[in-house]
């Protein structure tokens, strides 16, 4: 075996984890959460099921649950995918809505991950970063759906774009959840050896 194949892994998990290591160390906690009995992805869909409702109803249902789970906003678990996210209960827009889309698509339903590079959100307006949030299409109609607030809907969401809508290919994903561990950890480490505040944004209790 190619020892470079090998190693190489090894090196950017490392980095990544030396990246991470300011933001975990200052989590005020990091535990599971259960909101109405849900804590896991497979316990929420069940608790979806359970509420007998369809479409466009079912997938408002799911936004919202999927909200109140994630009563945090948190950049400083980014070693978290969607799914374990879920399970504590904090994370940012590319975590939440990737959890919401495992629930919706275990439903049954068609979803899109989509993203922006600039969007601006009507209850921030100084918040002018990137966010990627869902596109559900259902007997043809399509609709944004964004678990950012239990007050968004299908079709009512808090934010609009400012620069063109793409596609959140698996890939692409992925590059830009690793930007942001470069951007958050170099935040985080400059605060750190310079005794200044992080930004507030990193950890927000909603």
């Amino acid at each position: 075996m190619n020892k470079k194949l090998f190693t190489a892994p090894l090196i950017a998990a490392a980095g990544i984890g030396i990246l991470l290591l300011p933001g975990a160390l200052r989590l005020p906690h990091y535990r599971r959460t259960k909101i109405d009995g849900v804590m896991s992805l497979p316990d929420a869909v069940r608790f979806c099921r359970h509420s007998g409702l369809q479409g466009w109803e079912l997938v408002t249902f799911a936004q919202k649950l999927t909200a109140r789970k994630f009563a945090i906003y948190s950049t400083l678990n980014l070693w978290d995918p969607p799914g374990r996210a879920f399970v504590y209960g904090m994370g940012y827009c590319t975590q939440y809505n990737l959890a919401l889309r495992l629930i919706l698509q275990r439903l049954g339903f068609q979803t899109e991950t989509v993203f922006a590079l600039k969007t601006r959100f009507f209850d921030n307006e100084e918040w002018t970063m990137g966010h990627t949030w869902l596109r559900v299409t259902i007997d043809g109609e399509t609709r944004d759906v964004c678990a950012a607030s239990v007050d968004n809907e299908p079709d009512k969401v808090n934010f609009e774009p400012l620069s063109p809508v793409h596609r959140g290919h698996p890939l692409t994903m992925f590059l830009t959840h690793l930007g942001l561990i470069l951007f958050v950890g170099t935040f985080e480490w400059k605060a750190l050896l310079t005794g200044t505040e992080p930004p507030a944004w990193t950890y927000d209790e909603k």
